[in-house]
């Protein structure tokens, strides 16, 4: 049994998240320029989910030949270039800045 080899895709951006715990206790981040919000129920969660959720994107982006255009749009780039994915797992590796915000005033369903 042979196994796909997983291969990493290292993206250059400088992205943020304004994360905050709400008021049922839950932590909540929005990044505003991707118009994204991820919910967990503890810090540790939040920083993997924001990860997990990035890279599902890229790799849907991937699968629709829109990532180039993705990434020139936001002025990312791929660090080394773009490999050879044909036939391969593809996992990418986004780094991001998580501000640690006050919740916002009034509805929370008004966060995207």
């Amino acid at each position: 049994m042979g196994t796909t080899k997983v291969v990493e895709i290292n993206i250059a951006a400088q992205l943020q998240w304004n994360c905050f715990r709400a008021k049922g206790g839950h932590w909540v981040g929005v990044c505003d320029p991707l118009k994204l919000t991820v919910q967990a129920d503890t810090w540790a969660e939040l920083m993997e989910d924001i990860g997990q959720t990035l890279d599902l994107m890229l790799k849907d982006l991937l699968r629709s030949n829109e990532l180039e255009r993705f990434l020139r749009d936001h002025g990312w780039k791929m660090v080394g270039g773009a490999p050879s994915v044909a036939g391969r797992d593809v996992r990418f590796d986004v780094p991001f800045i998580p501000a640690l915000m006050r919740p916002p005033r009034g509805s929370q369903r008004s966060t995207h």
